[in-house]
């Protein structure tokens, strides 16, 4: 699915913070953003778990079996995505954090 039909899928406001980069609202920013992870070839996705919250895990593509690079956080209400938490500009954050990578 293309970044562009994404926001038609949420009627409702949702909120992206790409921690220590940037922070926005809004289903049209958001919903293209989280569009763009569909389109990504840099990065592999799995679900897993961080400190016990359901979470993805990002790998890089040539090193799959090597620990997450980073971890993308989805907030849930009322069954919809409400926000996303992506780490990906702040990676250091993995030291020491518990994961696995089956929910």
């Amino acid at each position: 699915m293309g970044s562009h039909r994404c926001a038609a899928f949420w009627p409702w406001n949702v909120k992206l913070e790409l921690v220590n980069r940037l922070r926005a609202d809004g289903k049209e920013y958001v919903g293209n953003y989280f569009g763009r992870y569909a389109d990504e070839t840099h990065w592999n996705f799995a679900a897993g778990l961080v400190e016990g919250s359901p979470a993805i895990l990002v790998t890089s593509p040539e090193r799959p079996d090597e620990p997450p690079r980073y971890f993308i956080l989805i907030d849930w209400e009322d069954g919809r995505i409400a926000g996303i938490r992506d780490f990906l500009f702040a990676d250091y954050v993995m030291d020491g954090l518990e994961y696995s990578g089956t929910p």
